[in-house]
């Protein structure tokens, strides 16, 4: 299986992916003949050292966590949550959970294990926390007025998408398309809140009123004492809005700050990013980030609106792409935890690692290097592969339990 890559020799790491080669339809844009190239961006300074991440937290290892492919080590990082800059804990990382990470060089894994990194900060970013206005089967529900779809690799905590009712609190996880919609990486159920929370762009702006939209939730900013920021408002602009949980007599949300996103990244020799890629004119973005396409070869198709991973260096805050992949929602759905064995019930034929509840079945999941009869205990250091299960209903089906490690 390749890739699209500026050079056979670029770093890639290794995933099972589908991968973008000749893609046809609506949405994909092709790179013109002259568009493609070497390595080199000419007239930048390509200075950065280290390496950066974002996307969703796919597995655990023991002391990290596994974000794109590469696991890194969070013991020593600073963790907190960029809606409100509380500090975190290595504890508080949840799979499905969307981050951004700041960690040195990258070290090559081997004998089935991905690659390493030290992280030293750990950025939590959620969507959207509120209620839920509306739930159509089999996938798609508006939270705060925001679209969100859920797909096999959405990880559900504290409910299932059947459970989910309107007016439940939730809190979503995941990557917005150019028209805000949500793809879940994680929903987790609320039980109160004293805010609501939203990223998005706004539109409808009535700077007279002191009222403008996203998605299509209204909020109103005229209150005394709301936190604005330096840049003024727009149509267009990206921003994160905390509310009141509660609504005016227009049904508009109450705002008590406005934030804009933060979107500026230190430059890395290093990066890997996971989102949908976004067009916004003739400017290509994946989770706010926005990406050179400079690098990839001639006649490369984009796949606009489709869920990637972009690989390759950020020079002065711009990712200059040396690979794009894909995503398969199914294979996303797959999830990678090391730690000790919990909670074993040996009549449910489940245990929990790292707060992920496993499910397994004898003669089906594999096991390596030990039994569950004898090896399997509370206090047992494994390494545990398996699937999520759909919409939330169950556990995580063990496809394979590792007792060497």
């Amino acid at each position: 299986m390749s890739k699209l890559s500026a050079s056979s020799a670029a770093p890639l790491l290794q995933r099972r992916r589908l991968l973008v080669t000749l893609l046809a339809g609506a949405g994909v844009i092709v790179l013109p003949a002259c568009g493609g190239g070497g390595g080199g961006v000419a007239g930048v300074d390509t200075g950065g050292t280290g390496s950066f991440s974002a996307g969703r937290i796919s597995g655990f290892g023991t002391g990290s966590v596994i974000v794109n492919g590469v696991r890194y080590q969070d013991g020593a990082a600073r963790i907190t949550n960029a809606d409100d800059a509380t500090a975190l804990q290595p504890r508080d990382l949840k799979l499905g959970m969307v981050v951004r990470i700041r960690a040195g060089a990258t070290s090559a894994g081997g004998a089935g294990n991905p690659p390493t990194a030290t992280a030293t900060e750990i950025t939590v970013e959620t969507q959207v926390k509120g209620p839920v206005a509306s739930k159509t089967a089999p996938d798609t529900l508006v939270v705060l007025g925001q679209t969100v779809k859920v797909d096999a690799a959405t990880v559900f905590a504290g409910t299932t998408f059947a459970a989910i009712a309107v007016g439940d609190l939730l809190e979503v996880s995941g990557f917005a398309n150019a028209a805000g919609v949500i793809t879940a990486s994680r929903i987790e159920s609320e039980d109160a809140t004293s805010e609501f929370r939203v990223r998005g762009a706004i539109s409808n702006l009535d700077t007279a009123a002191k009222t403008f939209t996203v998605g299509t939730a209204s909020f109103d900013y005229s209150g005394a004492g709301v936190r604005l920021p330096s840049t003024a408002l727009a149509n267009g602009l990206f921003v994160r809005v905390r509310t009141r949980p509660a609504q005016n007599a227009d049904g508009a949300w109450i705002v008590t700050r406005i934030d804009l996103r933060e979107n500026e990244v230190e430059d890395s020799d290093e990066a890997k990013v996971e989102g949908i890629l976004v067009q916004n004119g003739s400017v290509l973005s994946v989770n706010g980030i926005r990406i050179d396409t400079s690098r990839l070869p001639a006649g490369t198709a984009l796949p606009v609106g489709l869920q990637v991973e972009v690989e390759g260096e950020i020079v002065d805050g711009v990712l200059f792409a040396n690979a794009i992949e894909v995503e398969d929602e199914d294979e996303e759905a797959e999830v990678d935890v090391r730690g000790e064995v919990s909670a074993l019930d040996t009549g449910a034929r489940t245990f929990v690692v790292r707060d992920v509840t496993f499910h397994y079945t004898p003669g089906a999941t594999e096991e390596k290097d030990g039994t569950f009869a004898a090896d399997l205990r509370n206090g047992a250091t494994v390494r545990v592969r398996g699937t999520l299960p759909a919409g939330g209903a169950g556990n995580v089906e063990a496809s394979e339990v590792d007792f060497r490690i």
